[in-house]
């Protein structure tokens, strides 16, 4: 399943399709800035990441840092260009108990950073 980035309103909100996937035992990918940017630099978060871990209490969200991943599949591109690459992983992040979003967003942005080295 994709969703694809749009204006979200209360009637096509994606949160209960994201619920249903997890709930099913499935994992999904999100790219928290809503959408993969056109450079290598990682852009603010928008709220959807805290809105998903508020709904679902003890979620774990892995940070992932694809090196390259703006050379290797331009936003706009269907098919990877042959290049080197390297994936990491964080220790999984929760949403902790009346974190403000402010605050939660910053966190797993910063997260990822360090996995980038930044």
């Amino acid at each position: 399943m994709s969703i694809e980035p749009r204006q979200v309103t209360r009637a096509n909100n994606p949160l209960g399709q994201l619920g249903a996937v997890l709930e099913a035992g499935e994992s999904i990918i999100i790219f928290p800035e809503g959408g993969r940017s056109s450079g290598p630099q990682l852009g603010p978060f928008k709220s959807g990441l805290y809105h998903l871990a508020k709904r679902k209490p003890g979620l774990e969200l892995v940070p992932v840092y694809m090196e390259n991943l703006s050379r290797i599949l331009p936003k706009g591109e269907y098919l990877p260009i042959p290049l080197a690459s390297s994936i990491s992983f964080g220790k999984p992040l929760t949403l902790g108990e009346q974190e403000p979003k402010p605050e939660f967003l910053a966190r797993a942005r910063q997260a990822i950073l360090d996995l980038a080295g930044e």
